[in-house]
């Protein structure tokens, strides 16, 4: 039995490339033969079965256990989205949660985890990039509050963006 008998061709596939023209072919012909050479010799190694390449590891604070005992306390989070042609996005997010961990897996899912991995964190209210515009005077009394427990709901997120493209 040949190698192309075990193997199962994608009709559509096959179309696809056909459709790219013969020059597209020989790429992909002179592809396929350097990566059976690379795999011969060793220098690359099959994936394991079951792992996936294009599966990104989770961040670190995607994983961790928050401590059951931590007490709530109001976190500050801020981070700036860039896009040419976009434009620019700043969030600013305030939040109750036990520890930096648990404010970044709220706000990911608000503004994904991407950008809730590059955002700067901090804990309490003290001076933070963008708070005196984004947090009003009785919004900032109440989240005081919060920090010391006085009056806290369960749960609490404020999140605000600011957008501009100049374009």
């Amino acid at each position: 039995m040949s190698k192309y008998e075990r193997a199962t061709v994608s009709d559509p596939l096959a179309r696809h490339w056909a459709r790219k023209g013969a020059a597209e072919l020989d790429m992909i012909e002179a592809t396929l033969d350097l990566a059976r050479q690379l795999l011969a010799s060793g220098e690359v190694e099959a994936y394991a079965e079951g792992e996936n390449p294009f599966h990104l590891k989770p961040y670190p604070w995607e994983t961790t256990e928050t401590p059951a005992e931590a007490q709530c306390r109001i976190f500050l989070g801020t981070v700036s989205d860039l896009a040419t042609g976009q434009g620019h996005t700043a969030w600013f997010a305030a939040g109750l949660a036990k520890d930096e961990n648990e404010f970044r897996r709220k706000l990911a899912a608000h503004i994904g985890h991407i950008l809730a991995n590059g955002a700067e964190v901090c804990a309490g209210l003290a001076d933070f990039p963008l708070s005196r515009t984004f947090i009003s005077p009785p919004l900032r009394q109440t989240l005081e509050k919060f920090d010391n427990g006085k009056d806290a709901p369960s749960s609490f997120l404020f999140l605000s963006r600011w957008h501009q493209n100049s374009s």
